[in-house]
């Protein structure tokens, strides 16, 4: 019986420093061309960039949704889109942009819908990758505990990703969802000249039509630190293609409420930032070039029309 405990114990010792071995091995190549690793860039952006500066806070609607030259050109700030991906999680974005803000910086938050339902805010995949995979120069790695509960299921296809042979072949990376596909601002740009693909529409984006209550106090203790340090916010809505829209206006107006309930200074409505469906480039978040071009102008014009009134004219309070 010893002889088996002694054999039993040994071997899930071998089986731990193997699995420990595996999880702490570098990021494979073809991880390294991911576009996860465009933040390091985007951080980079966020320690150079001289004041005045404008910096846009969300997922992937900003990255293929923005094209930051017409901002500056238009507003004389200098943006930085931090746009990556939407299932980093909209705490994350929050969080890790805290380090660089400061004083005379305008922040404009923009997150896709589902960040606001079903703990979809804390991440998932793509925020595991992103924590151990991605360095950056002032990350500190600290979770909050839901966002450890999301990404756990991730953790065992994170490990044997590693050993995998396809992600030590260096390939020709997907031209638009790696790093290299932003341009000096962190829009993606890659795409401006090709065709929209055919996009289905969402049918809903949450599944209990309550909205994460975390999440607003989230950004409302966001907008106070940034106050204190002497920076402006502002929230606006994503670019969303029509069709989508229409399937879930009910939870859309339902964000749109509660953001204008708790007084945060907001650029425009959620029904003007829907697109038809020929302005929308592969996804219901993601914009052609002249989606982008009108997006941009669509919300020049929003913030331009909240410097002259404070009392935003959307607001119907």
């Amino acid at each position: 019986m010893k002889r088996l405990i002694f054999n039993l114990f040994s071997f899930s010792t071998i089986i731990i420093f193997l699995i420990s071995f595996i999880f702490f091995l570098p990021p494979t190549p073809r991880s390294k061309k991911s576009l996860l690793f465009s933040q390091i860039d985007k951080d980079s952006l966020l320690i150079n960039t001289p004041s005045p500066r404008i910096i846009l806070v969300g997922g992937s609607n900003l990255s293929f949704g923005i094209n930051s030259q017409t901002i500056k050109d238009s507003l004389n700030l200098n943006p930085i889109n931090t746009g990556v991906h939407a299932s980093i999680g909209l705490i994350y974005m929050l969080d890790h942009t805290l380090d660089y803000i400061k004083a005379g910086d305008v922040v404009v938050v923009i997150p896709e819908y589902s960040q606001f339902f079903d703990n979809f805010a804390y991440g998932g995949e793509e925020l595991l990758r992103t924590i151990f995979d991605v360095p950056s120069l002032k990350k500190t790695n600290k979770l909050r505990f839901q966002q450890i509960v999301n990404i756990l299921p991730f953790l065992f296809k994170y490990i044997f990703t590693k050993v995998k042979k396809e992600e030590y072949v260096i390939g020709i990376p997907n031209k638009y969802y790696s790093r290299n596909s932003f341009n000096k601002y962190g829009d993606v740009y890659k795409h401006w000249n090709m065709p929209n693909e055919k996009v289905i529409p969402y049918n809903s984006i949450n599944l209990n039509d309550q909205i994460d209550k975390d999440v607003v106090r989230a950004l409302l203790n966001y907008q106070d630190t940034l106050l204190k340090r002497g920076a402006r916010m502002y929230v606006s809505f994503p670019s969303i293609q029509e069709s989508s829209y229409k399937n879930c206006e009910s939870s859309i107006l339902l964000i749109e409420k509660v953001l204008r309930e708790n007084s945060f200074k907001i650029l425009g409505t959620s029904e003007r930032y829907k697109f038809n469906d020929s302005l929308i480039f592969n996804t219901p978040y993601h914009l052609t070039k002249n989606g982008v071009d009108y997006r941009t102008e669509l919300l020049i014009e929003d913030f331009k029309s909240y410097q002259k009134s404070p009392k935003n004219r959307y607001d119907k309070n």
